[in-house]
């Protein structure tokens, strides 16, 4: 496992810039198979219509070329199509997509260079063409300006020295004219794409704070359930492990007892905050409720798997150590984790879920008779990859 350590979480900007960034792409690559079909149509009747002024052979060339940059678009959708893939890496993504539409745009900027030395006839047929492609770019890539852009520029550049070069049999104005045009189509599609980011913040906003728990700040089910799901999802693609881990306090119930609720849940908010300090960019907590938690673990190298858990937990435990001081008084909790691994305790989530608990429901009822790791089994479950720690620290309130 190479995962990096990092000191927290990545900060909520940062995470709702990738919701955004991930609904951009998904937006922009949803229409790639019907704007194949629209593109490579229009360049066909196009190398049909050019074709008593160019030699055929070159224009068939051009359009060979068009339909094999447009293929990096389709494997660009295609490999987005797998669960998870775009949430991973968003902005990688999308700068990919955008290169992606950047190798179109090209595809037409060539067409000018085909048409060489340019007469009226031929700089007024590239002229109407790249409006044309322009027209539908702007709609199409409407809700990103830098995709419209990439898309564009290239053609314009192409269609306007094009248009100099044969300047002296045209109107003066007419090459000021097509780059007004692209201009005010430019700017139209930059009002859109505000638009688009507007609607997409609020959704990502709304969307993070749906999937974080209200009181520690980690994440909660619904968030637990999407990061296991992708790395379910990678880890059949890769041939990794994931291990999930149900995580209950001991002797939390004496605190709220004898300190009241309040101070509970400050305990757990700064057990979240020490755990946060934990976490690697591989590993989740989230709270299920009261003083329950589940472990996610990533991305695990199936032949040293039980040495990274042990490592994740040692450092879950860690948190453990010290004291939490709580309206004047000092509380200390212990914790029992059961764990459960794919593909070793089962292929769903939901299957991993119940191993996990009741492999860590077992080592509460035997949790005295060993310490750290247990290598045995509990009786319900399959022989497999399920662990359970019950080591617990000494627990109890006690007065500074």
């Amino acid at each position: 496992m190479t995962a990096q350590r990092v000191s927290c979480k990545p900060a909520p900007s940062a995470a709702i810039a990738d919701d955004v960034a991930a609904d951009l792409v998904q937006l922009l690559l949803r229409g790639v198979p019907v704007n194949f079909a629209a593109g490579i149509s229009s360049a066909a009747v196009t190398a049909w219509i050019l074709r008593g002024v160019d030699p055929p052979r070159a224009l068939l060339a051009w359009l060979a070329a068009y339909c094999a940059l447009y293929m990096i678009r389709i494997a660009t959708w295609l490999r987005a199509r797998a669960p998870g893939v775009v949430q991973q890496a968003p902005q990688q993504w999308l700068r990919r997509t955008r290169l992606s539409v950047l190798a179109v745009g090209l595809a037409w900027a060539i067409l000018p260079a085909l048409l060489f030395p340019p007469d009226p006839m031929h700089a007024l047929a590239v002229a109407l063409i790249a409006s044309a492609v322009c027209g539908a770019g702007m709609a199409i890539y409407s809700a990103d300006w830098v995709s419209a852009l990439l898309f564009v520029m290239p053609t314009v550049v192409a269609a306007t020295w094009h248009l100099l070069l044969a300047a002296q049999t045209l109107p003066p104005g007419l090459s000021l004219l097509y780059l007004l045009y692209t201009a005010f189509l430019l700017h139209a599609t930059r009002r859109t794409h505000a638009q688009f980011q507007h609607i997409a913040l609020h959704r990502a906003q709304a969307s993070a704070q749906l999937s974080r728990d209200p009181l520690t700040g980690l994440g909660n089910r619904l968030e637990l359930d999407a990061r296991l799901q992708q790395a379910l999802a990678r880890a059949r693609r890769q041939g990794t492990e994931v291990a999930l881990g149900y995580i209950d306090l001991d002797d939390f119930k004496p605190v709220n007892d004898s300190l009241g609720h309040a101070a509970g849940d400050t305990l757990l908010r700064q057990l979240a905050a020490r755990w946060r300090d934990e976490l690697r960019s591989n590993e989740l907590i989230a709270r299920l409720g009261g003083d329950e938690f589940v472990l996610l673990v990533e991305d695990l190298d199936p032949a040293r798997a039980e040495a990274q858990l042990d490592a994740v937990v040692e450092r879950l435990q860690r948190a453990l150590h010290s004291d939490f001081q709580i309206a004047g008084s000092s509380a200390r909790v212990g914790m029992t984790i059961g764990v459960a691994r794919y593909p070793l305790d089962g292929s769903e989530a939901d299957m991993l879920m119940r191993h996990a608990d009741a492999a860590m429901y077992h080592g509460k009822k035997h949790k005295g008779r060993h310490g750290g790791w247990w290598p045995a089994r509990p009786p319900s479950l399959p022989l497999g990859g399920s662990v359970a720690t019950g080591e617990s620290f000494p627990a109890g309130i006690m007065s500074p």
